[in-house]
This record gives structure tokens, C-alpha cells and sequence, in this order.
């Protein structure tokens, strides 16, 4: 992959990547616009039901049938028991950790390279609109991803950080390198990708799920 395309589509590659998701949720859209997420579909006709299962969302046709209800399972004594997702040593569950590092570096994209794109009228503003539109769409999983990491343990908090560092770093480095025009194209290319919503945590299912279904210490 060209490391000089936007990090939101680096990171989108990230998901790709990640373990099948085993569980199956449904986001519901209801008649005034509310987005909600459950592992079962909600009843009456009137809502948009979509199912999300590992990376695809697909629509479901014809009305939700009623659900049986499902009594909550016993807490056990593994790492949902001690964080949803994060053991009592402090580490992350694969799926939780991959989610966290997209999170995190997708929200950092969005922070570190305002200024640089400040720098490349007319694009800042844009630029600027589309990151703060981002990050208040994605603000609910951003907080879970910050609460995830304050429940880690500090050596793998640190080693996330510093992974999330690393990339922002080397993409910062190769930005930097173009000619004003190589800059423009990245902030164009970047405003698309944060403007269009595929980059959306709800709209990739590997990432949403492991931190809706994550529970805080």
C-alpha cells in the first residue's frame, strides 16, 4: 500500500485484517434518526434493521420477526468478567486490542495533521470541518477506546501508544516530504475519507463491536 495515501484508508486496511467477529449484532435506525446497537434485531416495521457480522452490514428485508427473551448470562471467570474484553492482568483480548488501535489512530489523524493542512489553502478549512465532523460522529467510541486503554495494563497501554505513535509518525514524515501540491492532494484525499462516513466506527463491524460490547473496570 502507498504509505502516502490518507491513514483513514490505512487504517480502514487495518480492519480488514482483523479476526472474523464472532458475534452478530444489529444496528437500528429508528423513525427520528437514533442509532442504536443490540445482539438482537428490534421489533416494528417502521425501523431500519441492518445485520452486522464480522466486516459487512447488510439490510434485512421484510419485518423483524418478535425475540424470546434472553436472560443475561452468568459473569465467568475470564476477561469479560474482569472488563469486557481485558483480563485481570490488564491485557486486551486481540479483537479489543485491534479496535483500539484503529480508534486511536484514526483520532490522531484527525488531531495531527489539522496544522499541516491549515498550511494548504483553501484546504484548511475543509480539512478542519470534515476532522471535527469525524470526531463528533465517532465520539461515543472514541471515549470507550480511551476508557479501554486507561483499564489496560501500563506496559500495553504504553505499547499501543507507542505503535499508534509510530505510524502517525512515518505517515507525518512522508507528508511533509511532498511539494505543497503532494500536501494539497493528501488533505483533499483525507477530507474525502473523513467526510464520506465509510471510515465511521459504525460502519465497520470489527472495530464497532468489540468496543460496544466492551464493559469498563
Amino acid at each position: 500500500m502507498n504509505k502516502l495515501q490518507p491513514i483513514f484508508v490505512i487504517a480502514a486496511a487495518l480492519i480488514c485484517c482483523a479476526a472474523p467477529a464472532s458475534a452478530q449484532m444489529y444496528k437500528t435506525v429508528g423513525p427520528d434518526g437514533k442509532v442504536t446497537f443490540s445482539d438482537r434485531p428490534q421489533n416494528g416495521d417502521k425501523l431500519k434493521v441492518s445485520v452486522m457480522k464480522g466486516s459487512v452490514l447488510r439490510a434485512v428485508e421484510g419485518p423483524v420477526p418478535a425475540q424470546p427473551k434472553i436472560a443475561p448470562a452468568p459473569k465467568s471467570g475470564g476477561a469479560d468478567a474482569s472488563g469486557g474484553g481485558i483480563s485481570a492482568a490488564g491485557v486486551p483480548s486481540p479483537e479489543l486490542q485491534h479496535a483500539v488501535l484503529v480508534v486511536a489512530l484514526m483520532s490522531e489523524v484527525a488531531a495531527k495533521f489539522e496544522p499541516v493542512c491549515a498550511n494548504v489553502a483553501p484546504h484548511s478549512k475543509k480539512f478542519v470541518t470534515a476532522a471535527n465532523g469525524w470526531k463528533q460522529r465517532n465520539a461515543s467510541f472514541i471515549e470507550k477506546q480511551r476508557r479501554a486503554m486507561a483499564d489496560m495494563s501500563p506496559v500495553k497501554r504504553t505499547a499501543l501508544q507507542g505503535e499508534v505513535a509510530a505510524k502517525i509518525h512515518e505517515a507525518m514524515a512522508e507528508v511533509l516530504a511532498q511539494s505543497a501540491s503532494g500536501q494539497a492532494n493528501w488533505c483533499d484525499k483525507a477530507t474525502v475519507d473523513m467526510s464520506g462516513g465509510s471510515n465511521d466506527v459504525a460502519n465497520n463491524a470489527d472495530v464497532a463491536l468489540p468496543l460496544i460490547t466492551y464493559k469498563p473496570k
